[in-house]
This record gives C-alpha cells, structure tokens and sequence, in this order.
C-alpha cells in the first residue's frame, strides 16, 4: 500500500510502465467533469472507474484483494476511510473469482487510513482493502479507480 497526494503521485510512475500510463491519465484528467461510469485508456492494461456514491458503515463492505490488477483509487470529491493489511495467511470469506479479479475476507485485523480530495491509495495484490467506508459519518464521495494489470 501506498498512500500519497496529486502533487506527488509522479514520483511513482517508474514501479512499471501500466502504473506510468494510469498516472499519466489521472495528472491530465479533470475527473470532476465525467460520469460515472467506465473509460477505457489501453486497454484491459489499464482502465479507470469513476464512482459516485454515499460511504458506509465497516459493517456493510467486505475486505478484498485482486490477483491481476493493481488498484490506484482516488478521491475526487469528499473524504474516505480505507481498511488495510498485508495478505499473509488470511483464507477468504468467499473464494476468489476470477471473472471479477476479487476475493473478499473478514474484517480483521485492519489498520485505517482517511483520503481526502485530492488523495490517492495504491493497492497491490499482496494487499487486503476495505473501500468505501466513512469518514466521520456516511457522506457523497466522488472516486476514481484505476485498474491497472499487474
């Protein structure tokens, strides 16, 4: 995981060259102007995920990993609260499905991190996240997901 703001977010465009292409749309988007929804920028290599939604309570988001994609989520507009621990040993809740890219675990053992607009976190697969999750208390939140292959 890592966690960093626009204003940094360049100096990790060498980890590869997907994660170069996916930094490079995010620092020449204006993602305030788009609709939810999916757009592509190369491919199934990368793609981003525009949501908009109200957070929610730890309760009703299950913890989750991806095998093939890294994940660059950034907050737009609003403030998010992100569950995170390293995948060890953890069994999923639910098997991996690999249509999805997702397998989901119990909430344990998660330390937590708050985005604000302008924020982003890096995912990888060895990482175990729980999205969506309120700040203060539930509130609208515009996010961007980038899909990256790994």
């Amino acid at each position: 995981m890592i966690v960093t703001t626009l204003l940094y977010l360049h100096r990790y465009k060498n980890l590869s060259t997907h994660i170069a292409t996916a930094i490079d749309y995010i620092l020449e988007t204006d993602f305030n102007t788009l609709a939810p929804g999916r757009y592509e920028v190369d491919g199934e290599n990368v793609f981003a995920i525009v949501n908009e939604y109200v957070t929610k309570q730890p309760e009703e988001c299950m913890p989750e990993s991806h095998r093939q994609y890294i994940d660059i989520q950034l907050v737009v507009q609003g403030a998010e609260r992100f569950g995170y621990t390293p995948l060890m040993q953890q069994i999923p809740h639910t098997p991996f499905k690999p249509d999805n890219d997702v397998a989901f675990y119990t909430p344990e053992n998660l330390q937590y991190v708050t985005l604000h607009a302008g924020q982003c976190v890096f995912f990888f697969p060895e990482d175990i996240h729980q999205p969506e999750l309120f700040a203060e208390t539930p509130a609208p939140v515009k996010k961007v997901v980038m899909k990256i292959r790994g």
